[in-house]
C-alpha cells in the first residue's frame, strides 16, 4: 500500500492507494483527477468521482499522476421526478467560510476489475 499526505483546506489528508491502483496510474498517459464530493441534499452523502480532467477546479497533486480536489455541493431541487430522470438531484457548489475549513482525514483508492474505486472519511 502506497500513501502520501497532502493538504486540503489547510488540513492534512492521508491518501492511500493499492498496488493495483499504482500499476494503473503508471499505465496512464494522462493524470487521473479524483473528486471528493460531499453532497448536502435530503441527506449528507459522500461520493468519489474519477475524472479525466479537473472540471476547472483547483487540484492537489498526490504523485504518480494522481490529483485530488474536495467539492462540497448542495442540491438545487429535491423532487422524485428530477432524481429519477437524472439519477440524482442536480447540484451546485457550496461556497461557505465554514466549509473552507473542512477536509477529509483519509482517502483510499483502488483499481479492481478495470474500475476505479474510492472512499474517504472525516
Amino acid at each position: 500500500m502506497a500513501s502520501a499526505t497532502i493538504t486540503i483546506n489547510h488540513r492534512p489528508v492521508v491518501v492511500e492507494w493499492t498496488p493495483a491502483a499504482a500499476r494503473e496510474l503508471e499505465r496512464r498517459a494522462a493524470p487521473l483527477y479524483v473528486e471528493l464530493e460531499l453532497y448536502f441534499s435530503c441527506l449528507v452523502k459522500k461520493f468519489v468521482h474519477f475524472r479525466e480532467d479537473s472540471r476547472g477546479k483547483p487540484t492537489v497533486p498526490v504523485g504518480n499522476g494522481l490529483h485530488l480536489y474536495f467539492r462540497p455541493v448542495t442540491s438545487t431541487a429535491c423532487t422524485f421526478e428530477v432524481a429519477e430522470r437524472l439519477g440524482r438531484q442536480p447540484e451546485m457548489d457550496i461556497e461557505s467560510v465554514a466549509l473552507s475549513h473542512v477536509a477529509p482525514k483519509q482517502v483510499f483508492i483502488d483499481h479492481v476489475g478495470g474500475q476505479w474505486r474510492g472512499s474517504f472519511n472525516f
